[in-house]
């Protein structure tokens, strides 16, 4: 059983994010009903602290998107660690089905996506990324992630890598028990997509996880992610 005193705690990482945060945190915010929300900033130069501090609590981390997470981990008050990009939002009634899934007995999971965007490429992709929560049980940030905190310290935290952070979470997390991909949905901003084109994001997406799956050193891979990115 959880206590309810700050049951959740909502964890962000933010680098550099002020053209899309005032527009996710301001739709973001009235759906946790005063739960906490914690962003981490891993060394922004622009607004974005300004911005986030007037919808939760902002600290500072290393910059790294595991050490941010592991550090709004550390500072979170919660029984259950939500943990999302800052380019998402969550519908109404997300959080109540976080609940209810872990008092059920799952042990962490995501959320169904939606893409916010008309393309009929986005919603394939929805597909495929429900897929990969569901039937693979591997989570990324733009699915959300979700865990008990006594599990999450069980793990150890996001291994603190330099990319696929999320990919070694989900393993972790799958080895404790079953995950659960729950609705209401998460809402994706399109705007990766749309800077780089639809087809040519999701190729480099695809790549990078392929060649993981292929054991390519972690290094290599963050160095190419950010050579043809």
């Amino acid at each position: 059983m959880f206590s309810r005193k700050n049951m959740i705690s909502v964890i962000i990482p933010i680098l550099n994010e002020e053209k899309i945060l005032e527009k996710t945190l301001s739709r973001l915010q009235p759906k946790l009903k005063n739960r906490e929300l914690i962003i981490v900033d891993g060394g922004s130069t622009d607004d974005s602290i300004r911005i986030a501090e007037k919808y939760g609590k902002v600290i500072k981390s290393e910059q790294g998107r595991a050490k941010q997470l592991n550090a709004g981990a550390a500072a979170a008050t919660g029984d259950i660690l939500i943990f999302l990009h800052a380019d998402v939002w969550l519908e109404q009634g997300a959080c109540k089905a976080v609940e209810s899934a872990l008092l059920s007995g799952y042990v962490g999971g995501g959320f169904l996506q939606r893409i916010d965007g008309r393309s009929i490429l986005y919603r394939i992709l929805e597909v495929t990324a429900d897929m990969r929560g569901k039937y693979l049980k591997v989570f990324y940030g733009d699915s959300g992630i979700f865990v008990k905190r006594t599990d999450f310290e069980r793990i150890g935290g996001f291994p603190e890598v330099p990319i696929m952070e999320e990919m070694g979470f989900s393993k972790a997390l799958r080895k404790l028990g079953k995950t659960k991909m729950v609705k209401p949905r998460i809402h994706i901003s399109a705007r990766r997509w749309e800077a780089n084109g639809i087809v040519r994001t999701t190729t480099i997406n695809w790549l990078i996880t392929f060649l993981y799956f292929l054991g390519f050193s972690l290094e290599r891979l963050a160095k190419l992610y950010r050579n043809i990115r």
